[in-house]
């Protein structure tokens, strides 16, 4: 079940609405920045019975959401985004070639997932208190992330404004990628504007920059129209 240089790549993920990016947009984004080439194919409303038979069948076991597939090989089904993209990464060369700033990214990951899940269960509220919970992750626990987060670049990114780039595309890698999604559906869900981020410099820094890279550019402004 491995993957080259050479195999044609499908992501499978969820079709979310207004353009969210969700776990998927993590590997997503890594191989728009890396130019690592992939089609998608969205489960749509499906998805609850593609979740049951992937596991079922053994096919996913996590039954979760991303997985890549190839076209060339039936026997690959690369679960998990983070996991997935470091994968990935290794194969196609986008990766620091450096043990400490494969490092940085992996530090950031490790630590996103508290804050992704936050995101999840606010943006997915429901009920008589989901109003006030909503209001505290806006106005305390968003904050506290945020800060979190920048502080976290500041002190171990080994880049201008990434965490560290790869060594062959000199692109942010799966950790900023994580991070760039994550803080755009922020946006997205109306938990903060795009101006709250000139709070936290070394976030909107990278923010800005990879929301400029060409294919991701080109991503977000297909699903605006």
């Amino acid at each position: 079940m491995k993957i080259t240089p050479t195999s044609n790549l499908v992501f499978r993920y969820i079709s979310l609405p207004h353009g969210l990016g969700g776990r998927g947009g993590v590997q997503r984004f890594f191989m728009l920045a890396n130019e690592i080439p992939f089609s998608e194919d969205l489960y749509g409303a499906k998805w609850p019975e593609a979740k049951k038979a992937m596991v079922e069948s053994g096919e996913n076991p996590c039954g979760s959401a991303p997985v890549i597939y190839c076209k060339d090989d039936d026997s690959v089904h690369l679960s998990q985004a983070i996991a997935g993209s470091k994968y990935i990464g290794a194969v196609f060369g986008a990766t620091t070639g450096d043990a400490y700033g494969d490092y940085v990214q992996d530090l950031v990951c490790d630590e996103y997932q508290g804050f992704r899940d936050l995101w999840v269960a606010m943006a997915f509220a429901s009920g008589d208190d989901a109003e006030d919970k909503k209001k505290a992750y806006r106005e305390e626990s968003l904050p506290k992330q945020l800060t979190k987060f920048d502080a976290l670049y500041g002190k171990f990114k080994t880049h201008d404004v990434y965490l560290s780039v790869s060594k062959k595309t000199n692109m942010p890698l799966w950790g900023d990628a994580a991070l760039f999604g994550l803080i755009r559906d922020n946006v997205i869900t109306g938990f903060m504007k795009m101006d709250d981020l000139d709070k936290y410099p070394n976030l909107a820094s990278m923010y800005k920059s990879y929301a400029k890279i060409g294919p991701v550019a080109a991503w977000i402004e297909k699903v605006a129209a």
